[in-house]
């Protein structure tokens, strides 16, 4: 392909890999970026931060960020040192009060009370429209709502940032120096205490409790027919997986974009995970992660102890909402958008409008209204062009940056205390989510990456380079994949480990593979063109490499 990649302005702009690594749809191009500057904007004001924002702009449909700094020149030009200097003393102040006050309790205490509660019934305020029972105005209305509402939860999912990570990190940063251990490890101390995270959600809880107690129900999930009619079966059976499915299967099953099937298009996927929930034990992790807090308490400075106490308690009740924001916010809402999208295309294909009913999913916002309305524009020659042009860009693939060469944060040598503080924890954070190895490292039989949760693991490769590549993973298999986010939670009771090619420390890959005990080497590069697909590879997550040590006969 003969793309251009032009920066979109001056100064350095990362691809954003681990989140979407692929070309996106042109309507999350549209619904994600004003959600996103805002909530990091409210975000970064909460925390007193230096940076005003984080602005994403899409080229040939792949994401480049750049954080705005906020001595950044305004439109009447550079900033005054006398505005400078003000800014900062004023900045200090509401970071040094956000930990003196735990800003976190009140926001979590919203959360919970307001928050989750009111997104939750906007969620399903939408999900339980009839799309089929609406005339082309009634859909076209619909799909505006959805448009509106999935701009609002990414909002909604970035104006939690700082609530979900600065109280983690800044723990963890502490700790680390108490304890002269690396920090990378010592996340270990949350495993466990993400509810909504791993095999078994707080959601599905109520629905195997029921199971468990129900043989006959648990001779069903284990028939021999058909997943959709053993699902709706079990649905008609167990009311809480009734519930569970309602409130929960119009999520994304996994990834960012609308082009991921949700939860309820696949009932596989809620029989598998049903399955796997009825043998876990979630105590394990908690029993994990309690014996490393003895182990790291004893190795902490008697006069730190006690603030070391206070700040795990701390971070662990804010550990959760990482997940949540994503979960309860974004994931439904794109999931929402995709379904009633989908409508949108059953009617055109229909009608003989358009080839192929998915072909919708490539709308430009603007074009929702024209393709209801009958005109000509766009055709379903142009809508397919679309789509098979992103899926090649995705196949090829994007540079990691644009513009400068990245180059190390500015020096926080003079900052007033808080301002490093909250800096640090912003900066630590970031670079654990965003981060990777700078270059692919090993060799033709050793791929190595960032260790990102430890432990040894030796099964088959199942490379997922996209969603339909996921209905090729068996239990017991290394997951090689690109990155994973929140909705891979559906997936993973198939992990043995996980292998990626972006990501960090503190990825989704690496907290899940602590949160649930598997290994994950993370940040490779491109495991996915290295590892072949069946390859028999052996995983060391403290090591962070992952062996091959033999390939399928070709």
């Amino acid at each position: 392909m003969t793309e251009q990649w032009a920066a979109p302005g001056p100064g350095t702009w990362l691809q954003d890999r681990a989140h979407l690594p692929a070309s996106t749809t042109p309507m999350l191009q549209a619904t994600f970026p004003p959600g996103m500057a805002r909530g990091f904007g409210e975000t970064f004001a909460q925390w007193g931060a230096l940076l005003d924002t984080m602005q994403q702009v899409f080229v040939n449909g792949f994401p480049y960020m750049q954080p705005l700094p906020f001595d950044a020149p305004g439109p009447d030009g550079p900033r005054t040192p006398e505005y400078l200097g003000g800014e900062i003393g004023r900045r200090a102040g509401v970071a040094a009060a956000a930990f003196e006050q735990k800003i976190w309790r009140e926001a979590i205490r919203r959360w919970d009370a307001e928050v989750k509660p009111a997104a939750v019934a906007a969620h399903r305020a939408l999900a339980d429209v009839d799309l089929a029972s609406l005339d082309d105005e009634g859909l076209r209305l619909h799909l505006h709502r959805c448009m509106e509402h999935a701009t609002e939860m990414f909002a909604q999912h970035h104006r939690y940032n700082g609530i979900a990570l600065v109280p983690v990190a800044d723990f963890v940063l502490h700790a680390s120096a108490w304890t002269s251990r690396p920090p990378v490890p010592l996340f270990m101390v949350f495993d466990g205490w993400s509810p909504v995270s791993g095999i078994n959600p707080i959601e599905l809880q109520p629905a195997i409790t029921a199971l468990r107690n129900d043989a006959e129900g648990r001779a069903l999930l284990d028939s021999d027919g058909s997943d959709a009619d053993v699902v709706a079966a079990l649905r008609a059976r167990v009311p809480a997986l009734d519930d569970y499915v309602r409130g929960c299967g119009f999520r994304l099953a996994a990834g960012f974009d609308i082009t991921n099937p949700t939860i309820g298009e696949r009932p596989e996927l809620i029989r598998g995970r049903v399955r796997a929930a009825l043998e876990h034990d979630h105590d394990t992790s908690l029993e994990r992660a309690d014996a490393l807090v003895v182990e790291l308490r004893a190795a902490v400075p008697p006069e730190h102890q006690a603030e070391f106490d206070d700040m795990l308690v701390e971070a662990r009740s804010c550990y959760r909402i990482r997940d949540e924001r994503g979960i309860y916010s974004d994931a439904a809402a794109a999931g929402l958008l995709r379904l009633a999208l989908i409508e949108l295309g059953r009617r055109m294909a229909e009608r003989g409008r358009l080839g192929f009913m998915y072909d919708t999913l490539d709308l430009r916002p603007e074009e929702v209204d024209s393709l209801l309305s009958g005109a000509p524009s766009p055709t379903a020659e142009e809508l397919a062009d679309r789509v098979a042009r992103r899926k090649a860009l995705s196949a090829a693939g994007a540079p990691p940056f644009l513009g400068d060469p990245p180059h190390p944060p500015p020096p926080m040598d003079g900052l007033p205390p808080s301002l490093i503080r909250v800096m640090s924890a912003f900066g630590f954070a970031i670079q654990g989510i965003l981060g990777e190895a700078e270059a692919p490292s090993g060799d033709h039989e050793l791929v190595i990456g960032i260790g990102g949760s430890a432990g040894h693991f030796e099964g088959p490769a199942c490379v997922v380079r996209n969603f339909n590549d996921l209905w090729e993973l068996k239990e017991g298999d290394v997951l090689v994949t690109s990155a994973t986010g929140e909705s891979f939670n559906a997936f993973l009771h198939l992990v043995g480990a996980i292998v990626t090619d972006h990501g960090s420390f503190a990825s989704h890959a690496a907290i899940m593979g602590r949160e649930m005990g598997f290994p994950a080497v993370v940040g490779t590069v491109n495991a996915t063109s290295r590892i072949p697909h069946g390859a028999i590879v052996r995983v060391d997550g403290k090591a962070g490499t992952a062996e091959i040590v033999s390939v399928p006969d070709a």
